[in-house]
C-alpha cells in the first residue's frame, strides 16, 4: 500500500500508510493526518483511492486541496487536484511529504489462503 513519508530536516520522519479509500489532512483532530501547524487549515487536503480498471486494476491516489487558505503544493507547483505519482514531493504548509508508491498495486489478483495443520492459522503460497 502506498504512504506518505514526512521529510524533516532531509530525513525521513513519520511515515503515514493509505489504508482507507479517504485520507483526511488537516490541523482539526478529526483528520486522518492531523498536522499541528498554523499554516494548516482545519480540514486542508484530501488524498482519495480510485481504481483504474483500464490499467488491470492498478491503484491511483488523488490528492485534492479543500480550499485551504495556504494551498497544497506537489513538487513545488500549486494543485488543486493531483494524481500522485512514486516520489512526488507534497508539501501542506511547513509540512513536507514524500509520496512512496513503489509496491505492486493490482487488484486483480487476490492471495488465496490455505489452512494449516495448526487450528486458526492460514497462510499464502508464494507465485509459481
Amino acid at each position: 500500500m502506498a504512504k506518505l513519508v514526512q521529510i524533516k530536516d532531509g530525513t525521513a520522519g513519520i511515515i503515514f500508510p493509505i489504508q482507507k479509500a479517504k485520507i483526511t489532512i488537516g490541523r482539526d483532530e478529526t483528520n486522518d493526518i492531523c498536522l499541528n501547524d498554523s499554516l494548516v487549515s482545519a480540514h486542508h487536503a484530501v488524498i482519495e483511492i480510485t481504481v483504474n480498471q483500464e490499467m488491470n486494476g492498478v491503484y491511483e491516489y488523488i490528492l485534492q486541496d479543500l480550499d485551504s487558505t495556504n494551498n497544497t503544493y506537489v513538487n513545488d507547483q500549486l494543485v488543486n487536484l493531483h494524481r500522485l505519482s512514486e516520489g512526488d514531493r507534497v508539501r501542506i504548509g511547513t509540512n513536507n511529504f514524500s509520496f512512496d508508491d513503489s509496491e505492486d498495486q493490482r487488484l486483480d489478483e487476490t492471495a488465496k489462503l490455505h489452512k494449516s495443520w495448526i487450528p486458526g492459522v492460514y497462510y499464502t503460497k508464494p507465485k509459481d
